[in-house]
């Protein structure tokens, strides 16, 4: 009869922090030698830099100017419409969270978002008056939005993807507006958006961009010449130039093509074309090395169960082939985010121009040696935050779908 022997502690010295630290940072003498300096290095840059963020900088700027960070010139009186829009579109993602109890990407990009805004929004209730009310309806509506998802799950979830439409073509007519002249609804034109809601706007140019670019991508794939070679065209002449030359040709040869007034085209739009269709021609390569991953065998087998062409893309290879690309997707996002500050380029004033902006303010030259640091340490922060929680969600996705294992 045999006993089952009871298992053994790990040997001392392997397992805890100290066995960690002498395994990877002090494992021999040059690694050591390397800790200490590299320590030393990082350790003086963070104490200078703290010393600068809670001491030397002059952060008055960057407070007194939120509003054409957030904004830019949209009129003071009018900020309700984009922050209404700012509180559905929270209250929407609070019930995604909340309805998709499972979904840990959903509900931490909701919580990191919804801590975000608390924290801008304690800020609005000390210091901005006229924005503190709706930057609390912000977080309100999340809460409660999150409050139904957890309360009814299976219709909030059938009712989702309606209300995302409906918000996204009534938030354009909000912001924007329908009443000639005054009033609460009175036009506000696009010259006049800018700022942090100028560049949210830009970046949703990466969802129209998704399916034209798996649309050219599976266009090149195709056996009709003239389907292939177009697509093959677009997508190596849009690749072959830099976003900036593309900007350039959208607000001053788009017009001249078109034979119209450019001042019939405001020049948001023509820069939210040439950033989808930038964004489509690398979104097209992107899904097209997934589409070259995913076995023959796989269309085969697919075939010999009867499936069509069509069906076997739609619901066998295609697929697969997002799969594969997931971190080069989110990797396109994440650049695109960034990539819309060259904008300024055009004379849009996005978040990254009105840094520059308030820089130069004449209030901001009368401090010793500027406040360029302070503003663009803050304009990098911002950044930074959703820049990570893009990738963040990333990695929680293909942990999800196991991508990378067999």
């Amino acid at each position: 009869m045999f006993e089952i022997i009871p298992p053994r502690p790990a040997p001392a010295g392997v397992v805890g922090v100290r066995a960690w630290l002498r395994s990877n940072l002090f494992s021999s003498p040059a690694n050591t030698l390397l800790t200490v300096v590299a320590g030393a290095v990082l350790a003086v840059a963070l104490v200078n830099l703290i010393g600068f963020v809670f001491f030397d900088a002059h952060w008055a700027q960057v407070w007194r100017n939120q509003k054409l960070f957030g904004a830019y010139r949209y009129p003071t009186e009018l900020l309700w419409r984009p922050l209404s829009i700012a509180a559905v579109m929270m209250g929407l993602l609070g019930a995604m969270a909340g309805a998709a109890r499972e979904n840990e990407i959903v509900r931490g990009a909701f919580f990191w978002i919804i801590g975000f805004v608390a924290v801008v929004a304690a800020v609005a209730l000390a210091f901005w008056p006229s924005v503190r009310f709706w930057w609390a309806l912000v977080v309100v509506v999340a809460a409660a939005g999150f409050l139904l998802g957890r309360a009814a799950p299976r219709p909030t979830l059938k009712v989702l993807p309606w209300a995302w439409a409906a918000w996204l073509f009534l938030g354009f007519f909000v912001l924007y507006g329908v009443q000639p002249g005054e009033g609460l609804l009175r036009v506000v034109p696009a010259r006049d958006w800018g700022g942090f809601l100028l560049t949210l706007i830009l970046f949703t140019g990466i969802v129209p961009s998704f399916p034209l670019g798996v649309a050219l991508a599976l266009g090149r794939r195709s056996k009709l010449p003239a389907i292939k070679y177009t697509s093959i065209a677009f997508i190596e002449v849009v690749r072959g130039a830099p976003l900036i030359m593309w900007l350039f040709i959208a607000s001053l040869l788009l017009p001249l093509l078109l034979n119209t007034d450019p001042n019939s085209l405001p020049s948001i739009l023509r820069a939210y074309v040439a950033i989808t269709l930038f964004s489509a021609a690398y979104m097209a390569e992107n899904v097209r090395g997934g589409l070259q991953a995913v076995p023959n065998g796989q269309s085969e087998a697919a075939r010999a169960l009867g499936l069509g062409g069509w069906q076997t893309m739609r619901l066998i290879v295609l697929p697969q082939a997002l799969r594969a690309v997931i971190p080069a997707i989110v990797g396109q996002a994440i650049g695109l985010f960034k990539d819309t500050s060259l904008v300024f380029i055009v004379g849009l004033a996005d978040f990254f121009r009105v840094a520059e902006l308030v820089s130069v303010q004449p209030e901001s030259l009368l401090v010793t040696g500027g406040v360029k640091l302070e503003v663009y340490l803050f304009v990098a922060t911002v950044y930074f935050f959703f820049a990570y929680r893009m990738s963040a969600a990333s990695r929680l996705l293909e942990k999800r779908l196991g991508v990378g294992t067999r």
